[in-house]
């Protein structure tokens, strides 16, 4: 009697343990955000990534549209992580979103709509929220990244291999089309000597102190063409303009732009 009775003690605590080690865990939300928290694998399961940041609310600096500054690092099983311009997921902006979606433990985070799996993260652990403070610079166009600096001017911008595209978004004043053409965006950043990673942040800067994030993967996984446009309906631009080209509002079409900002 005695042996059954802690045979039948030791399954219980056996089975006590499995539990405990395939529960689900936590996804934590924080960084600049006024709203950080955990959030269960069942609260994510079928949330937009864009919806789980927005509701952890965003530190934002004062001036207009300044969420187009906001990124987003989802950290996964194996330190893995991905980045994210937070507008490219926005259905008022970028209109790609990334999905959260039950895994074999916790939670993975798909975009259904890129080409491959690469910006797939499993075991979801963290979403980590930043701001950019990326300011306009005196000479356009300036970049910067790793704590150096290079000016490429408009002049040389407009003697590059250019590329045309028909852009199309909603505006203010209804919907928009234009033709824009000028180099890749990855182009100008490689003459200026900066090769960074797909889903490293690069911040447009306008004169005027209004900017926009972008990751080159949103043109390398997503499909979506990232120019520094030098011509606009077939007339020269005196300061490029950056085009994400499939954002269903112009958001993200920074005139003028002066800087920028990578990582």
């Amino acid at each position: 009697m005695r042996r059954t009775m802690l045979a039948l003690a030791m399954v219980g605590f056996l089975i006590g343990t499995a539990g405990v080690a395939e529960a689900a865990p936590g996804v934590e939300v924080g960084g600049t955000v006024a709203k950080p928290g955990d959030r269960t694998a069942a609260q994510l399961d079928g949330a937009r990534l864009d919806q789980v940041v927005n509701d952890a609310a965003p530190v934002l600096p004062p001036g207009k549209n300044t969420a187009l500054r906001v990124t987003v690092r989802v950290y996964g099983a194996g330190h893995r992580a991905v980045t994210f311009a937070l507008a490219e997921l926005s259905p008022s902006f970028g209109n790609h979103p990334a999905v959260f979606r039950g895994g074999r433990r916790g939670v993975d985070l798909t975009v259904p709509g890129d080409r491959d799996g690469s910006r797939t993260i499993r075991d979801v652990r963290s979403v980590s929220v930043a701001v950019s403070a990326a300011q306009p610079a005196a000479q356009p166009v300036r970049i910067t990244a790793h704590g150096r600096s290079v000016t490429l001017p408009p002049s040389f911008l407009a003697k590059l291999p250019r590329q045309t595209v028909t852009a199309r978004f909603g505006s203010d004043a209804g919907t928009q089309t234009h033709q824009e053409s000028g180099p890749p965006l990855a182009l100008v950043l490689a003459l200026a000597c900066v090769f960074p990673k797909s889903d490293t942040p690069v911040v447009a800067v306008g004169a005027d102190g209004y900017g926009a994030a972008v990751t080159l993967a949103e043109a390398r996984t997503g499909g979506r063409p990232l120019l520094l446009s030098t011509v606009e309906d077939g007339k020269p631009l005196t300061a490029p303009r950056l085009v994400p080209l499939g954002d269903v509002k112009g958001g993200r079409y920074v005139s003028g732009v002066t800087a920028l900002a990578v990582g």
